[in-house]
């Protein structure tokens, strides 16, 4: 969505409230990236909030809105009101790597959230994504709102544990966790014996699988295994 109008006035809006002294609150703390500063005015230029911030008047700055609002690019001669709740975050685009299993993606703000993880990596809803922690520490579970800093040292690397499902196998139920599994693996989850053949029940239907086969598991499937025929029980 574009646009949050009471956000950034005109340079003329602006200096009419800094003439009537309205400008001049308590000292108000902003973010640019990860560092902090503080700001002695209600408002601010692009231009003003880009030499606080050490740089040059041609780089890009935005603004990080809060949800549903885009971030906005600021410019040099643009005001922002910094009282505003949600306001007070900024940021250059500066491509920032980070690993999700065996992906290796890119974001281009300092701070990623989980529910952005989840769009980004394609991670399924109900899946947990993790954040992998180096020891003596614990691994940390990455909700949709919380917010993961990537910026330190290092590529933060994520990982994903898929929902536990139920599927049946020979009438007898087994959870496991969903994703690809080859029909091999699933014998062994269901003790069934190698030699003998497994077949997908869908509906009233029986589909054959080769052992090499891989199949998609998201829950409630079922299958049957028998004696191959031609061989011997």
């Amino acid at each position: 969505m574009s646009g949050y109008p009471t956000l950034i006035l005109s340079m003329s809006d602006s200096q009419s409230n800094r003439g009537n002294d309205v400008g001049r609150i308590t000292p108000l703390a902003i973010t640019f990236q990860t560092k902090k500063f503080t700001w002695l005015q209600q408002y601010a230029t692009g231009a003003e909030l880009k030499k606080l911030f050490g740089l040059k008047p041609e780089q890009e700055l935005y603004q990080s809105l809060i949800d549903p609002w885009d971030d906005v690019l600021v410019a040099n001669d643009e005001s922002i009101n910094l009282a505003r709740p949600g306001a007070e975050r900024f940021f250059i685009r500066q491509p920032l790597e980070f690993q999700l299993d065996d992906q290796k993606l890119a974001w281009d703000k300092p701070f990623i959230t989980g529910l952005e993880l989840r769009k980004v990596g394609r991670v399924e809803e109900g899946d947990e994504i993790w954040l992998s922690v180096a020891r003596p520490y614990k691994d940390e579970l990455i909700t949709d709102s919380k917010r993961v800093d990537l910026t330190p040292d290092g590529i933060e690397k994520f990982f994903v544990v898929k929902l536990e499902v139920v599927i049946r196998i020979n009438n007898v139920e087994h959870k496991i966790r969903r994703g690809t599994y080859t029909v091999t693996q699933l014998k062994k989850i269901g003790n069934v014996k190698a030699s003998d053949e497994m077949d997908a029940l869908e509906g009233h239907k029986l589909t054959p699988l080769d052992d090499a086969a891989t199949v998609v598991i998201k829950g409630d499937e079922q299958f049957i295994s028998h004696v191959r025929d031609g061989s011997s029980a």
